[in-house]
């Protein structure tokens, strides 16, 4: 059958030696090893013209793809009866004998193989009838003439051809594409806890939307900020809108979860933010009220069970009724209503008796009370005033005289004095006056300081830095003012009990940007004052519950960056910011990873003073548990982990630079860690990396030495010990190191930081651990810090330096052959301490989040490269 089957192919026309090609669309280089002789039994058609292999129905410009070149010597041409009229096709026949001359790759999965046909010294297929040709006759004399010219320039035509198709196709083994130049644009930045220096990524919380958790060396504490489906990470603080200048809490949704409203007095707006009840909130919802909004209250004032808002604005000298129409949202639809004059104070309360809320209100500059009552529709009508001392710029409501009434008290900053205004049970009241209170009253609050069930008055006295305790009788009167003196300049205070002994607290806002909790004595008397660095200006101060777990938080009005500060307690009369998580003395680094095997994120931070490492383990839900400390060398620096000893356990290795050496913690299945084995090295270790250098399946250390200006290899024996390789020359005091793989050779390769010289050094892999001379690259003063990606979407991997010193990052994009191109810079914020790249809204191009440690918050931006 195969006779016949050449029957009609030996009689079409037989072209003169020439070289075709075939394409197929898989690696076939390790079949045609060089010097092999084979058959192709089957007919093979093939073509002249190299351009139609590009047609993705031969070869393609994508994936493995064999190439051969054929110099054929009985190739048939078939133009004239082929489909494709417009190509050259030649079929190679049945039974054609090659020898495989050589192999040439000349671009990233594009091989070429090259075949010489001969004529088989044994007939491999018998001529299909008399005078049939199946080879050529090709006269000898010709041949033995030219027997050095023909397979000359044979091979020169292959290596012609090779260079033409490494261009044509080889540059386009992937789709060329618009690579941009500029693929970052900045976002607004995250406020943070003090001096952050480290940040690591993850999905902490357990949802699809990535989180960051950032080490902050001056607060002692390690914190997040969790990502949520409006692509961004929720700070911990809230933005309200412009000039924020009072605050409440409330639960506007009836939810059981306390919500915060402030007022906006430059922005003519209330912002309502609606608790998650984790210390978290949602974004705000802005309502517009009249101008300059100073000052505000809540209650249900049409009485439909929601809690609707009351705000006094200073400008316009009216007050806005914001009327709550479900789940927390507003309209704004009733009338404002004239007052006297700018109020200083706005309270509620039902103050005659007809179970409808009633409004009063005092003056920054009249000295007088109004009193306007409800009609239960969210109106309201101006009946009564009385008279006051100049200014009551501070006013309470509470019953004063155990009668179930609500009563008045104002504070009287010029005249230092108190007018108490006693309900008579049918909204008219009896004032009095109590005298030589302090010089300058600023503020007043009510609680029961000495439990006696009585409420007692706390008059802050801002001149003359004392705070006046009253202690009340239970009649209106009270007795003689106990002083306490303070070490600051007050703005702000609140009462409540910070540390659950159920005696009432004080907390103060302080002028020099402080804040300061006073231990109550449960007699009215004040101890143990703690004082604690807000670290920006503040001007109100108010309490609740944010988090449910039943201890006070606190929330501070930042008017500076027009947002507010949650602090949450535990307890024991200290504050955290939300999913902030206390570690040890001046933390410098965190990791994350699975330790216990319990598919929830862990944390690893290093303690640098307490040379410890701090091992937090993650309930799934943005918390963690209380650290367990591990004991390591003299100021550690640079921590990894790995499974060093192959048992499938993560381990950690840390570098310690007053001791010169590395302790590796090797792990334990619940997540724990056995005490370090300590590693001496020669010189001064100054940051470390882990990768398999050596493809022996083991992960082998890189340590950076300041002393030599070098890198140091280490290889991992398998056995919890390491063999010293070699040292390689890099620029002066380096300082951090990390591996990937720059050239696409499936080998790890190396890049420095080298802070003396202000550059990088890359280091190509040989592929059996060894490195090439390094090559150094300009960046930014002070680099610190480094990171790799593929940031183009080319790819290619590039980097990404973080330049403390000069508060800029620099990107250096890669070229594929563990080059780079040169610096790109984007301009930070006050001293950039580490980056991190990653997916952040889910557009799959890595953005970039950069710490900034001395402005104390993140900077993001976002990758705005074209698909």
């Amino acid at each position: 059958s195969r006779k016949l089957s050449l029957a009609a192919p030996v009689k079409l026309p037989c072209v003169p030696p020439l070289t075709v090609w075939r394409g197929v669309t898989m690696n076939l280089s390790e079949e045609f090893p060089p010097g092999t002789a084979m058959t192709w039994w089957a007919f093979s058609s093939c073509t002249t013209e190299m351009t139609v292999l590009e047609n993705n129905m031969y070869l393609g410009q994508e994936g493995d793809r064999t190439l051969f070149s054929v110099e054929a010597i009985n190739g048939r041409t078939i133009k004239a009866h082929s489909h494709f009229v417009t190509e050259d096709e030649i079929v190679l026949m049945s039974g054609t004998h090659m020898i495989v001359q050589s192999q040439l790759s000349p671009a990233p999965n594009l091989y070429i193989i090259h075949l010489k046909q001969v004529e088989p010294e044994m007939m491999t297929l018998e001529p299909p009838f008399e005078g049939a040709h199946i080879y050529p006759k090709i006269p000898r004399p010709f041949y033995r003439k030219k027997r050095c010219m023909i397979p000359t320039c044979l091979l020169l035509t292959l290596l012609i051809a090779g260079v033409i198709i490494g261009v044509i196709l080889g540059t386009k083994s992937k789709p060329i594409k618009h690579l941009c130049a500029n693929p970052f644009q900045s976002s607004d930045s995250i406020n943070t806890g003090a001096y952050p220096s480290s940040s690591v990524l993850g999905y902490f919380n357990n949802d699809t939307y990535i989180d960051i958790a950032i080490v902050n060396s001056n607060d002692n504490t390690v914190a997040l900020l969790l990502g949520d489906k409006q692509k961004k990470f929720r700070s911990t603080r809230p933005a309200s809108g412009k000039g924020p200048s009072s605050m409440i809490s409330v639960d506007l949704n009836n939810d059981k979860i306390v919500d915060l409203v402030v007022t906006n007095s430059k922005a003519n707006t209330v912002s309502v933010f609606l608790g998650l009840g984790n210390g978290l909130f949602l974004d705000s919802v802005n309502y517009a009220v009249d101008t300059g909004p100073n000052y505000l209250t809540s209650a249900d004032f049409n009485n439909d069970s929601l809690l609707d808002l009351a705000v006094s604005n200073e400008d316009d000298i009216t007050i806005s009724i914001l009327i709550n129409i479900e789940n927390g949202s507003f309209s704004n639809s009733l009338p404002s209503f004239a007052i006297y004059d700018s109020a200083s104070v706005i309270v509620q309360g039902d103050f005659n008796g007809d179970k409808i809320i009633d409004l009063a209100v005092s003056y920054i500059w009249e000295p007088r009370v109004d009193l306007f009552f409800g009609f239960g529709n969210g109106t309201f009508n101006n009946s009564l005033w009385y008279d006051t001392d100049y200014y009551p710029g501070s006013m309470i409501t509470t019953d004063l005289n155990n009668d179930t009434h609500l009563d008045l008290a104002t504070a009287n900053n010029e005249e230092g004095t108190l007018t108490i205004l006693i309900n008579n049970a049918d909204g008219n009241f009896t004032t009095s006056t109590l005298y030589s209170i302090g010089y300058y009253l600023t503020l007043m609050i009510t609680a029961d300081f000495n439990n006696d069930n009585i409420s007692d008055l706390a008059v802050l006295d801002a001149y003359d830095y004392t705070i006046n305790v009253l202690l009340g009788n239970g009649n209106g009167t009270f007795q003689s003012s106990i002083l306490y003196y303070l070490s600051h300049y007050v703005v702000s205070i609140l009462s409540t009990d910070f540390n659950n002994d159920n005696i009432i607290d004080l907390g103060t806002v302080n002028y020099d940007n402080s804040g300061t909790t006073l231990s109550g004595d449960g007699n009215g008397s004040f101890v143990n004052e703690t004082t604690y660095d807000i670290g920006e200006n503040s001007n109100w101060v108010i309490s609740a519950d944010f988090n449910r777990d039943h201890n006070q938080d606190v929330a501070l009005i930042a008017p500076d960056n027009d947002d507010i500060i949650v602090l949450l307690g535990n307890g024991n009369e200290t504050l955290l910011a939300p999913l902030s998580n206390t570690v040890g003395n001046l933390p410098t680094q965190v990791i994350s990873s699975d330790f216990n095997n319990d598919t929830k994120q862990d944390l690893v931070v290093i303690n640098l003073q307490d040379n410890t490492l701090g091992v937090l383990f993650g309930h799934g839900d943005g918390y963690f548990d209380t650290q367990i400390t591990y004991p390591v060398g003299k100021s550690p620096a640079c921590l990894i982990s790995s499974d060093f000893n192959s048992d499938k356990i993560l381990d950690l290795a840390v570098v310690n630079v007053k001791d010169a050496t590395i302790s590796i913690l090797f792990g334990k299945i619940n997540g724990t860690f056995q005490s370090q084995h300590i590693y001496n090295f020669t010189g001064s270790p100054t940051c470390l990396a882990s990768s398999d250098l050596n493809h022996d399946g083991k992960p082998d250390l890189i340590v950076t030495n300041k002393k030599n200006n070098t890198v140091t290899i280490l290889f991992n024996n398998g056995n919890e010990t390491f063999t010293y390789s070699n040292d390689y020359k890099v620029g002066r005091t380096p300082t951090f190191v990390i591996s990937s793989d720059f050239n696409n050779d499936q080998n790890f390769d190396l890049v420095v930081i080298n802070s003396g010289s202000n550059n990088i050094s890359v280091l190509l892999n040989n592929g059996n651990g060894t490195f090439g001379n390094a090559t150094n690259y300009e960046v930014g003063d002070g680099p610190s810090f480094i990171s790799t990606n593929d940031i183009n979407n080319n790819g290619i991997i590039d980097l990404v330096v973080v330049n403390s010193d000069s508060n800029t990052i620099s990107i250096l994009f890669g070229d594929g052959t563990g080059g780079f191109q040169t610096q790109i810079k984007y301009p930070t914020d006050d001293t950039p301490s580490s980056v991190v790249l990653g997916d952040f809204n889910n557009d799959n191009k890595p953005d970039m989040a950069v710490t900034n440690s001395v402005s104390d918050d993140l900077s993001i931006y976002v990758n705005v490269c074209n698909e």
